[in-house]
């Protein structure tokens, strides 16, 4: 293998592609039981990372959402219902500008339907 060691100025000492395929030949059964480790490598990979992922999913479900001391919890319906609704603005609605800009979009389109009568 020694002889088959070319220097390259750009990448330094390496071997040619041509000439390591040459020393590994694969009967078929080799061939297949090399494809299929391929494949069981590949499916293990992306089937390690989807536990992961789903793991994380379900604690943050468990913890934020679903589970006992949950934080919405709090939020439960005795609890809202008990709120006046300034304090219900205040925690679930839409923010000050937002609404500003909304009130201005419904005073402008009863604006456009009255100018539209006037034409028709």
């Amino acid at each position: 293998m020694a002889s088959k060691i070319v220097n390259d100025c750009k990448h330094g000492t390496v071997v040619r592609l041509d000439d390591i395929l040459q020393n590994h030949h694969m009967s078929n059964v080799e061939h297949i039981i090399q494809d299929i480790h391929d494949i069981l490598r590949s499916y293990y990979k992306v089937a390690r990372k989807r536990f992961a992922d789903n793991l994380c999913m379900q604690a943050a479900d468990y913890f934020l959402v679903t589970g006992p001391s949950s934080p919405l919890k709090l939020f439960g319906t005795t609890f809202v219902s008990g709120l006046s609704e300034e304090k219900l603005m205040d925690i679930a609605g839409e923010d000050v500008a937002l609404r500003r800009k909304r009130a201005a979009l419904a005073k402008e389109i009863s604006d456009l339907e009255a100018g539209k009568k006037v034409i028709s």
